[in-house]
């Protein structure tokens, strides 16, 4: 009991290949994590940066929280299938892709090509559809913000708050109705993984849930007695239309490049923009996180894993680089 859960060979291997996607995007910094899905035992954890010769080297940067984006479709997903108001084969009109809020504008990534008009909440899902998942949230919560985030709390989402091994982890912090500059439109943009900030193994740690049949367990990098976090995180029912549609992205949707023949694999693509800086003359340099969350075999997991690499400026896709 207590011997270190890291698999060499593996460390190895997943330092090597995130090396090669880091520089193949261009990206600044990532990580990738690889757990085992009923223990939480963490048999890989690399983390890269690029240093001033452009050149990657190790660093320690799995404390680090950012607002995760699209990876937040799912979790928003089953808290609305909590609530017993929506089915997954239920429509939702997007339009062409483009959805006023305040003085914003909500995009699908297929906007300029016309959006996706009406979609199930399986094939939002599938296709990474903002607009279609918010609009989802904000009706289904309209008379009561505070409950969506009531039942993220009780689904444990953003746990752990702590972690041996990991320093600097801490609690996810994010708006809600409870804050003095809670403004209406917020829960818009909460629902697709913006106004909240979270670390990769924490958003890890939720889809894990999912595989592992409701049961939250928390990660460990040593070997011992699985501690729980949380027994249920959501009704069976639920959790097994979340595995099923999770499977979906990967095999109909746009998390294809994460499949394969030999098993079959569940998970969701997200991408978000984590930042915007001046540079002067009206010149400015967007920041991009992207990433994919998922577990395998799918009909029977045993491993969850998480990729997220940050890097600057377009093209910034998920399903297409992580």
């Amino acid at each position: 009991m207590g011997d270190p859960t890291i698999v060499p060979e593996l460390q190895n291997a997943v330092d090597s290949l995130l090396n090669v996607k880091l520089t193949e995007i261009g990206g600044h910094q990532g990580q990738v994590i690889v757990m085992e899905v009923q223990t939480g035992e963490v048999l890989a954890m690399v983390g890269l940066e690029r240093n001033f010769e452009g050149k990657y080297q190790s660093c320690k940067n799995f404390g680090f929280q950012q607002e995760l984006g699209t990876l937040m479709h799912s979790v928003s997903l089953l808290a609305v299938l909590e609530t017993g108001k929506v089915k997954l084969s239920d429509s939702i009109f997007t339009g062409g892709g483009v959805w006023p809020v305040d003085k914003l504008e909500m995009k699908d990534h297929n906007w300029k090509r016309g959006g996706y008009g009406e979609i199930t909440l399986d094939e939002a899902l599938c296709f990474n559809s903002n607009v279609a998942i918010s609009k989802t949230v904000a009706e289904t919560f309209s008379n009561n913000h505070q409950q969506f985030f009531d039942l993220l709390d009780r689904m444990s989402f953003g746990q752990p708050e702590s972690m041996e091994g990991i320093d600097g982890l801490k609690a996810s912090s994010y708006s809600s109705p409870k804050d003095s500059d809670w403004a209406n439109w917020k829960i818009w943009w909460s629902s697709i993984g913006y106004e909240r900030k979270i670390a990769p193994i924490q958003m890890l740690t939720f889809y894990n849930a999912i595989a592992n049949d409701g049961k939250m367990v928390k990660p460990t990098l040593k070997t011992g007695e699985v501690e729980i976090i949380n027994p249920q995180i959501a009704s069976k029912a639920n959790i097994k239309l979340m595995q099923e549609t999770l499977e979906h992205v990967v095999s109909r949707g746009l998390g294809k490049k994460a499949g394969t023949k030999i098993f079959q694999v569940a998970g969701k693509t997200g991408d978000s923009q984590v930042g915007e800086y001046d540079l002067g003359e009206e010149m400015y340099a967007n920041e991009y996180q992207v990433g994919f969350c998922g577990y395998f075999p799918a009909n029977a997991p045993r491993y969850s894993m998480i990729v997220s690499m940050n890097k600057w400026g377009i093209p910034a896709s998920g399903g297409g680089m992580a």
